[in-house]
């Protein structure tokens, strides 16, 4: 709120055409519909690889069942850890049903 103080209250034409020529360009300003879509696309793709990798190496040190991870785990805490390796490859195999079916696309 204090930086609306620092608004002027009124400001010429002049001025304001001269702001807005020296005003950086936004980089999704000069694209279209269709670019801005592919942009957004390669983004969740990026993202998804990067919690394809990680989801991988999880259940990997999951599934290797060291005794430093389960050292002094209850048998609750020991069976949602193999609960939640479970889902994890559920949703590793539905991360490829997406994949094959956007390549399809």
């Amino acid at each position: 709120m204090r930086d609306s103080n620092n608004l002027p209250k009124a400001i010429s034409h002049k001025k304001l055409s001269s702001l807005l020529t020296n005003a950086k360009k936004d980089k999704f300003s000069s694209l279209g519909e269709e670019d801005f879509f592919e942009i957004e696309q390669q983004e969740f793709n990026e993202l998804l690889e990067i919690w394809e990798e990680n989801t991988k190496n999880i259940i990997k040190k999951v599934s290797s069942r060291e005794d430093t991870l389960l050292k002094n785990k209850s048998k609750s805490s020991i069976m949602a850890l193999s609960a939640m390796e479970v889902h994890l490859n559920m949703a590793l195999q539905a991360l490829k049903v997406f994949i094959n079916d956007s390549k399809n696309k």
